[in-house]
């Protein structure tokens, strides 16, 4: 029997299940985009580390490798571009998205600004710092779009994995800012107080971010991870070196370079996780589609049976749901096993929605607590003129002294700010 003919109730339950498939189907397109932003963020990060290290180092033999690394990441973000073609066609998976869509606009103001950056590393026509930040900004802004992704999935498993990533992704640019740091403090031959204290902030950072990519991560990923902090002595006794330098206890600038190997050696294995974890992120969206559809059919079959098999008699107690509740027993104490599998179906899709959105809950946490540290530092950056770095550092420095997290800070900041 068709659909149409089904009375208005088990119709709506179909719709139900056919909205949650159409929902899955739009997450799987934006996790395609998380993947693609994942592997044009670590391309930029390679292309950053090498301006970095060129800048600072005035070395010729570096602009030919700087040279291949811009290449490649242009055509990981031709890639990521023809994507965002597709997804701004479709207009039906563009509904409940607009925070993240307002992301990838600003995401690509600053992928338009790339061309002129790199001509200007090429020419070595601006400082290190000016071209490390810049880079910064503009992988800032693909991180917001990874954010945005987490913070608008539906789906537990899923919005688990986002979760996972999007932290993992942090710390990993962290990573890269502590490298960029660090090449600009041993190419001077020691590190200034501020590097110092921005050196031990990053790496607290880094610390936290990656705490809370293990709370969300398993299997393989976790594992992988774990295997890359068993070998991560060799940069942390460079970060005490550091810690150590004065400018009347200088080092070998060419350790600068022994720095940035470390460093890179260390985020290419983080690459690996990230992998594991977009790869997971696809098989999560291909299983619940798989699942969803499965279920749909099955109960589109059942309800289509029972619409048969009722047609012609009174309706069942299924649809004179103001005579008694949904789910409070027939008189007889029994019922037909037809109409116990509908109520069964029924209170199974009301349980399933309710533990969702109870794990959906837990599993915002930290995307709560990112968007309260981001609220914190607008607010700075409003009130005093600083930069994001500076507003970042400001939290940072007020939550070491105070022996505090980075969250609670921020919670104090917008509580004496907001008002203002």
């Amino acid at each position: 029997m068709a659909e149409r003919h089904m009375p208005p109730p088990l119709r709506f339950l179909l719709a139900a299940r056919r909205s949650e498939l159409h929902g899955l189907e739009a997450l799987a397109s934006t996790c395609g985009l998380v993947v693609r932003v994942s592997a044009l963020v670590h391309a930029l990060q390679k292309e950053r580390g090498y301006s970095n290290l060129t800048l600072c180092s005035q070395q010729e033999r570096l602009l030919p490798v700087l040279a291949n690394l811009s290449d490649e990441a242009s055509a990981v973000e031709m890639d990521a571009r023809r994507f965002l073609d597709g997804l701004a066609a479709d207009t039906t998976h563009a509904s409940g998205k607009a925070r993240m869509l307002n992301c990838i606009a600003f995401a690509l103001f600053r992928l338009d600004e790339l061309p002129g950056l790199r001509r200007q590393v090429q020419d070595r026509s601006m400082p290190a710092e000016d071209a490390d930040a810049r880079y910064t900004q503009l992988i800032g802004s693909l991180l917001a779009v990874v954010f945005e992704a987490a913070d608008s999935a539906l789906d537990p498993g899923v919005t688990r994995i986002l979760v996972a990533l999007l932290n993992f992704m942090q710390g990993k640019e962290l990573s890269g800012q502590e490298r960029a740091c660090g090449v600009m403090g041993f190419t001077a031959g020691f590190f200034t107080d501020a590097q110092k204290a921005r050196m031990l902030g990053l790496a607290a950072n880094q610390e936290r971010s990656f705490d809370i990519y293990a709370q969300y991560a398993d299997g393989e990923a976790l594992q992988c991870w774990e295997r890359i902090q068993q070998h991560g002595q060799p940069v942390q006794r460079m970060r005490e070196m550091a810690q150590r330098t004065a400018s009347a206890q200088r080092v070998d600038s060419a350790l600068a370079e022994l720095w940035f190997d470390l460093c890179t050696t260390r985020m290419d294995a983080m690459r690996d996780v990230e992998s594991l974890l977009a790869q997971a992120l696809a098989q999560q969206c291909e299983r619940r589609i798989a699942e969803t559809r499965q279920e749909l059919d099955d109960r589109r079959l059942l309800l289509s049976r029972y619409t048969d098999h009722a047609s012609g008699r009174a309706p069942s107690m299924v649809f004179s749901v103001q005579s008694r509740l949904l789910d409070a027993p027939p008189p007889d104490g029994v019922g037909s096993e037809m109409e116990r599998s509908i109520l069964d179906m029924m209170r199974e899709q009301a349980l399933r929605m309710q533990r969702a959105d109870d794990a959906l809950g837990s599993m915002r946490g930290a995307l709560e607590e990112k968007k309260r540290i981001d609220r914190a530092k607008l607010l700075l950056i409003s009130q005093y003129g600083l930069t994001e770095q500076a507003a970042h550092e400001r939290l940072q420095r007020a939550a070491m002294d105070g022996g505090l997290s980075l969250s609670d800070v921020a919670r104090q900041v917008i509580g004496q700010l907001a008002g203002n």
